[in-house]
């Protein structure tokens, strides 16, 4: 896999993609995938945070990943739950793959 597959450059900064997470994750001998919901708060303010744990080869590695309207865009406010579970898979194939570079499905708006 291409360094242009797996990263994209915004202001000047690599950051890696899902996908290219996802790809290499099945690459390197990855076997599952799987989330769940810790936490919703649907009140004054609507907040998610899920946990993701992959096991694969490699072993087993969790991640957490949490989406509120303070950490997405305007587009993506509708579909914050998708995006806390896409966040939190994010870090834990990281994790999986050994890459410390941050996600940009991590970033913020």
């Amino acid at each position: 896999m291409s360094k242009q597959e797996l990263y994209t450059t915004i202001a000047g900064k690599d950051f890696v993609l899902y996908g290219g997470l996802l790809d290499l994750f099945h690459k390197n001998g990855g076997q599952e995938i799987r989330t769940e919901l810790i936490q919703t708060q649907i009140n004054e303010k609507t907040f998610f945070i899920f946990k993701a744990t992959v096991t694969g080869e490699k072993g087993v590695f969790e991640g957490y990943g949490d989406a509120c309207e303070g950490n997405v865009g305007s587009m993506i406010k509708p579909h914050m739950m998708r995006m806390a579970e896409t966040r939190a898979k994010a870090r834990a194939l990281r994790d999986y793959n050994n890459i410390g570079d941050c996600s940009v499905e991590e970033l913020g708006e």
